[in-house]
C-alpha cells in the first residue's frame, strides 16, 4: 500500500492526456459526447491527480529521489532519456496544479455552460494539465524543454478561446511572440550546457542535463567555462524563466492574457503557466549559487518587478489587468527569495499565492453584471490575505520579511502596503461601479469558492504550525493602507499625480515600446532585407549567372541522367518481362531443364570460389 502511490504516479500525466483524446477524436469523428461525461472526467482527473501527489508526498522522505527514464534518442554516443522525476519539489507543484485545477473545472461548470463548443474548453484545460505536469515531471531539460513548448501553445490555445474577437485574436498572439523569445533563450542555455558537457565532462550522460546529476553538471560547467560565458548561460536561463513569469522588463504579455476567460486567467495567473518559470529557475538553482552578483540580479529583478508592477496596479480600473500586474509583483517576490536563498519562504508565498490569486480571478463580476453579495464578501476576506493581513498570506510575507534588515524589511513593507491599496481600490471602484445584489450563488461556483478558501485555510495552519515567522512591519503596513483607502474613498479624496499616474496606468509605456519602437525597427529590418533581395541581389548580374548557371546544371542532370537511367531500367525489364513470358510455356521436361541449368551454374560458382579462396591462402602460407 505505501507504494500504491508512487507507482501509479504516471496516471497524472496519461489521465489528462487520455481525456483530450477522447474529447477531441469524438468531436474529429461526429461522435456525440455527453456534457456531463466530459465535466466529470474532466475533474476526476485533476481529483485523481491530487490524491496521488497528497499520497506521494506523505509516502516519499525528504530527501529521496525517484528518477525513472528509458532512451529515447540516440546519437552514436549522445543519448536523451525520457520518463519521470519525482522528488518533494515536483510533488508540491503538480499538487498545487491539480487543487487549483479542480476547483477551477468546477466554477467551469456554471461559467461555460452557454458557451458555444465549449468541450474545446475542456479538452485544451486536460491538455494543460497534462503539459504542466509533464514539466514538472521531467528528468532532464530536454524533456522539460519539450513540455515547456507545449504549454505555450496550449496557453496560446486558451487565451484565443474566441479567437472570432480579434481583440481575444491579437492578444493571444503577442503572448505567443513574447513567450518565443524566452523559449529561443532557453533552447540557447540548454544546448551550450549539453555542448560543454558532451566535450569535457567523464561521464557522457551529463550530456542530459539530468536533475538528478544537476549538481556534479553546476560544478562541471563552472570549471570549464570563463566567467563572461558562465555569466552569459545564467542570464538565458533567467531570461527564458522571467519571460514565462512575467518578469520585468516582460511582464507586459501578461496584461494581454488577460483576455482570456475568467476559468483560463484563474488558472494560467495562479500556479500553473508563470510557475514555469519559478520551477525552472529551482531546478537551475545550483548553477547560480556559484556567482554571488547572479543571486543579486535575481533578487534585483524580483523587487523591481513587484515595485514598478504594484505601482501600475493602483492606477488601474480593469479588474483583471490589475490582477495580472498583482502576479507578476508577486511572482518578484517569490524570485527575491530566490535571490536570497529563503526557499521556505518562496514554497509559501507560491502556495498561498496560488490559492488566493484563484479565487480573487473566479469571484470577480462579470463587466456589466452586479456583484453577488456572497462573491463580494470572499473577494474582500481573500483580498485581505494577499496583502498580509488575514490566513496563509499573512504567514508567507512575514516568512520573507524574516531576518531581511532594515532596507530590506522598508521594501517588502512599501510592497505590502501598494498590495493592500490596490486590492481595497480594486473591490471599492467594482462596488460602485457594479452595484451588489442578493441573488442566489450557483452551487458550482460555491463549492469552488468553498474549496479554495478552505485550501487558504489549511495551508494558513500548516504553515502555523511548521513555520518560524513574526508578525511585522509588512502586517501594519497593509493595515495602514486598507485604512486609508477607506478613509480615501469615504471623502472621495482619489487623486492623480501628475507624474506617476500617467506611468502607472500606462504600465510604465513598456507596452508602447515594444508594440511601436520594437514592431516599427522590425519592419525596417524586413523591408531592408527585401530590398536587397529584390533590387540588389535579384540584378546583380554575378549572382543571377550562378543562378542560371545552377539551373542549367539542374536541368542536364534531370534530361540526359536521371531520365535516361530512368528509361534503361524502364526498358530492361520489359525485356526481361518478355523473355520471363517466353520461357513460361507450361512444359515439365523444359522447367526441369531449367533448373538444372541453374543448379549446375550455382555449383561451378560455388567450385570456383571454393578453389579461388585455397589457392589464395595456400599463396599466403
Amino acid at each position: 500500500m505505501s507504494e500504491l502511490f508512487l507507482d501509479n504516479i504516471y496516471l497524472i500525466l496519461l489521465v489528462p492526456l487520455w481525456i483530450f483524446l477522447i474529447v477531441m477524436g469524438g468531436r474529429f469523428f461526429s461522435v456525440y459526447v455527453n456534457k456531463g461525461i466530459i465535466y466529470s472526467l474532466t475533474i476526476l482527473s485533476s481529483l485523481l491527480g491530487a490524491l496521488i501527489c497528497t499520497g506521494a508526498l506523505c509516502k516519499l522522505p525528504a530527501d529521496n529521489i525517484l528518477n525513472v527514464d528509458f532512451p529515447f534518442l540516440k546519437i552514436n554516443d549522445f543519448a536523451i532519456n525520457a520518463g519521470l522525476h519525482i522528488d518533494r519539489m515536483s510533488l508540491i507543484f503538480a499538487l498545487v496544479l491539480f487543487l487549483i485545477a479542480f476547483a477551477v473545472q468546477i466554477f467551469s461548470i456554471s461559467y461555460m455552460k452557454n458557451e458555444k463548443k465549449n468541450y474545446r474548453f475542456y479538452a485544451f484545460i486536460n491538455l494543460f494539465s497534462f503539459a504542466m505536469a509533464g514539466l514538472f515531471f521531467s528528468p532532464n531539460l530536454y524533456q522539460l524543454y519539450f513540455f515547456w513548448e507545449l504549454i505555450g501553445i496550449v496557453s496560446y490555445l486558451l487565451i484565443g478561446f474566441e479567437y472570432f474577437k480579434k481583440e481575444k485574436s491579437i492578444a493571444s498572439k503577442k503572448v505567443l511572440i513574447m513567450n518565443r523569445i524566452g523559449d529561443t533563450a532557453l533552447i540557447s542555455a540548454i544546448i551550450t550546457c549539453s555542448y560543454f558537457m558532451y566535450n569535457y565532462a567523464p561521464n557522457k550522460t551529463f550530456t542530459t542535463l539530468s536533475f538528478v546529476d544537476m549538481n556534479m553538471i553546476t560544478t562541471l560547467m563552472y570549471a570549464y567555462t570563463s566567467t563572461p560565458l558562465f555569466w552569459i548561460i545564467c542570464a538565458l536561463f533567467i531570461i527564458g524563466a522571467a519571460i514565462k513569469s512575467a518578469q520585468f522588463p516582460f511582464y507586459t504579455w501578461l496584461q494581454d492574457a488577460m483576455e482570456a476567460k475568467l476559468p483560463v486567467s484563474s488558472l494560467l495567473h495562479s500556479a500553473t503557466l508563470v510557475a514555469a518559470g519559478l520551477y525552472l529557475m529551482m531546478r537551475v538553482l545550483p548553477l547560480m549559487t556559484f556567482e554571488p552578483i547572479i543571486l543579486k540580479g535575481l533578487m534585483s529583478i524580483g523587487l523591481l518587478t513587484s515595485l514598478v508592477c504594484s505601482i501600475s496596479a493602483c492606477a488601474q480600473t480593469n479588474p483583471k489587468k490589475v490582477l495580472a500586474y498583482s502576479t507578476s509583483a508577486n511572482f518578484g517576490l517569490m524570485y527575491f527569495a530566490l535571490g536570497i536563498l529563503n526557499i521556505k519562504a518562496m514554497f509559501a508565498l507560491f502556495i498561498a499565492h496560488a490559492f488566493i490569486k484563484s479565487l480573487l480571478f473566479i469571484t470577480l463580476p462579470d463587466e456589466e453584471k452586479k456583484w453577488n453579495y456572497v462573491s463580494f464578501v470572499i473577494f474582500l476576506v481573500t483580498g485581505l490575505s494577499l496583502s498580509g493581513i488575514l490566513f496563509s498570506g499573512l504567514l508567507a510575507k512575514e516568512m520573507l520579511a524574516t531576518n531581511l534588515g532594515v532596507y530590506g524589511t522598508v521594501v517588502i513593507s512599501i510592497i505590502s502596503f501598494l498590495t493592500a491599496f490596490y486590492i481595497m481600490r480594486l473591490a471599492l471602484f467594482l462596488y460602485d461601479k457594479n452595484g451588489i445584489e442578493k441573488a442566489k450563488l450557483g452551487k458550482f461556483e460555491l463549492i469552488s469558492y468553498i474549496l479554495l478558501l478552505v485550501f487558504n485555510i489549511l495551508f494558513y495552519v500548516y504553515l502555523h504550525f511548521t513555520a518560524k515567522y513574526q508578525v511585522a512591519e509588512p502586517f501594519w503596513a497593509s493595515i495602514t493602507a486598507w485604512v486609508l483607502v477607506y478613509i480615501l474613498y469615504v471623502k472621495n479624496a482619489f487623486w492623480k499625480v501628475p507624474i506617476i499616474y500617467p506611468l502607472a496606468y500606462n504600465g510604465f509605456y513598456l507596452d508602447n515600446f515594444y508594440t511601436n519602437v520594437c514592431v516599427y525597427a522590425y519592419d525596417k529590418i524586413t523591408y531592408l532585407a527585401s530590398l536587397i533581395d529584390t533590387k540588389i541581389l535579384a540584378n546583380y548580374k554575378p549572382v543571377l549567372n550562378t543562378i542560371k548557371f545552377g539551373v542549367k546544371i539542374s536541368n542536364f542532370v534531370e534530361k540526359n541522367i536521371m531520365n535516361a537511367l530512368i528509361d534503361f531500367i524502364t526498358k530492361t525489364f520489359k525485356k526481361l518481362s518478355i523473355y520471363d513470358l517466353k520461357a513460361q510455356s507450361g512444359n515439365v521436361q523444359t522447367y526441369n531443364a531449367y533448373a538444372f541449368v541453374i543448379i549446375t551454374i550455382i555449383l561451378t560458382c560455388l567450385i570456383l570460389s571454393y578453389t579461388a579462396i585455397i589457392s589464395f591462402v595456400s599463396g599466403g602460407v
